[in-house]
């Protein structure tokens, strides 16, 4: 089983070009966090969030202690000689710098409080680990959300009424969406489909797994242990997938679907399932994260005109497959299947089946390659790489504050329907647009799938 530091290891190898034992050595660093009164909750989820990354968090300061980062919340004095981060809060604002931060440790809702604790484990990070060559920074990043969202910002402190809705996937998104939706005051019901198992490999992206959550269904233990902070939203554990939780369901049309999958291949066949609305996030290795909605029938695209096939998922797809010993037409099943288990055991005999049958083959895949086991061939091609957890949570908690905006909505919801962000820079409003649909989409091509909808979800 790969391991949460195994995973870390590989992504920052990839990055660096070190081989994994070197970027090991680099993962032992120490972030100190200092914070003044007040600022205890920021400092805690900068903690909570880099201690997915660093080997060593630490609010205390022994004389010996050697930082590779010092991560200052509010206006209060370092403690370290280490290089500094600020970070503070103020309304709706938010600010990450080098040096000291100017604003102090109010924000307006705990949202922007986990947003601000993203971006500062990001730069720290970045700090810590040595990213410069690799990554590149636009500090200060300084965010007001009021002008990036103007006056309807103040829907954070209603009520969101989600009704029924549904949750593709239980990984790092669906913890992190769920985790943002934890500090509104939503009500409703969601289906948290995933059949997938909890991994020590997963720990270092999912805020809501612990170790003792290992081997334990995702879908059940993220119901499980986020239910407490979401009274208002009944959380449904569905050991499937979303498909097999529609079917099961006898085909009622879903409402409301959040999608937080890991393939492009499974939010094309997602779309096919006629949601009305969809709220979707993907991340871009550790680059970048994507978040697209869309409300059919509409003139703009869905989320298959947005991760429409192209020509390096055939060729990852095929690349997977020979690596794994079975077909191409198993690894865009997405799920390792019964017989496919058979084929990869002949090929890794010393795997168990529980661990492979109903596994996600993007997930086997990397696991085999951080422990340096895939055999006949090589896997110097294109990688799957799991992006550092604050990527993964970023993209959850901008999901989670999206939908908050536009559920209720009526013509002050943001103007657009896709919008690519970083980890590393504040967001470029004008980076927001507004994507037609394409001419040979799969589902907006069809015109009897379209009829359908028409019939189905009438404007």
């Amino acid at each position: 089983m790969t391991t949460a530091r195994q995973e870390n290891a590989r992504t920052l190898a990839v990055l660096l070009n070190l081989d994994e034992g070197q970027a090991e050595k680099l993962l032992d660093a120490t972030a100190v966090i200092t914070s003044g009164a007040g600022g205890e909750p920021l400092a805690d989820n900068i903690g909570a969030l880099l201690a997915r990354t660093l080997t060593t968090v630490r609010y205390d300061v022994a004389p010996n202690v050697q930082a590779n980062v010092e991560v200052v919340v509010g206006s209060v004095t370092p403690r370290t000689t280490a290089p500094i981060v600020g970070v503070g809060v103020g309304d709706y604002r938010l600010e990450v710098r080098d040096g000291a931060s100017a604003l102090g440790t109010n924000a307006a809702h705990d949202l922007i409080v986990l947003i601000a604790a993203g971006y500062a484990a990001a730069i720290a990070a970045h700090r810590a680990l040595g990213l410069d060559a690799s990554v590149a920074l636009r500090l200060p990043i300084e965010i007001d959300f009021t002008a990036l969202y103007g006056p309807g910002i103040a829907r954070l402190h209603r009520r969101l009424d989600l009704g029924l809705a549904y949750l593709a996937g239980a990984g790092a998104i669906g913890n992190a969406v769920v985790l943002g939706l934890s500090t509104l005051d939503v009500h409703g019901e969601l289906q948290v489909c995933d059949p997938d198992k909890v991994s020590d490999g997963n720990l270092n992206r999912c805020w809501w797994f612990t170790p003792a959550d290992i081997g334990e269904k995702k879908c059940a233990r993220l119901a499980h242990n986020a239910q407490p902070e979401v009274p208002g939203l009944r959380l449904v554990p569905r050991d499937g997938t979303l498909k097999q939780a529609f079917k099961a369901d006898g085909e009622k049309p879903i409402e409301t679907m959040i999608v937080a999958a890991d393939s492009r291949r499974v939010r094309r066949s997602l779309q096919s399932e006629m949601p009305r609305r969809v709220y979707d996030a993907s991340t871009t290795g550790i680059e970048e994260f994507v978040l697209h909605f869309n409300e059919i029938p509409s003139d703009l695209a869905c989320m298959s005109c947005i991760y429409y096939e192209d020509a390096d998922e055939r060729t990852h797809e095929t690349h997977v497959a020979d690596l794994l010993g079975i077909s191409a037409a198993d690894v865009r099943a997405s799920f390792v299947s019964a017989a496919a288990a058979r084929a990869i055991l002949e090929k890794y005999p010393h795997l168990r089946v529980e661990d492979v049958e109903g596994q996600a083959c993007d997930t086997l895949f990397k696991q085999l390659c951080a422990r340096g086991e895939l055999k006949g061939g090589n896997d110097d091609g294109e990688r799957v790489l799991a992006p550092f957890g604050f990527v993964s949570v970023l993209a959850g908690l901008y999901l989670a504050l999206e939908i908050a905006l536009r559920v209720h909505a009526t013509n002050d919801a943001p103007n657009c329907n896709f919008w690519r962000l970083s980890p590393w820079s504040a967001p470029v409003a004008r980076a927001r647009v507004q994507r037609e649909k394409r001419p040979n989409c799969e589902f907006c091509g069809n015109p009897i799938l379209q009829e359908v909808v028409r019939g189905l979800w009438r404007p």
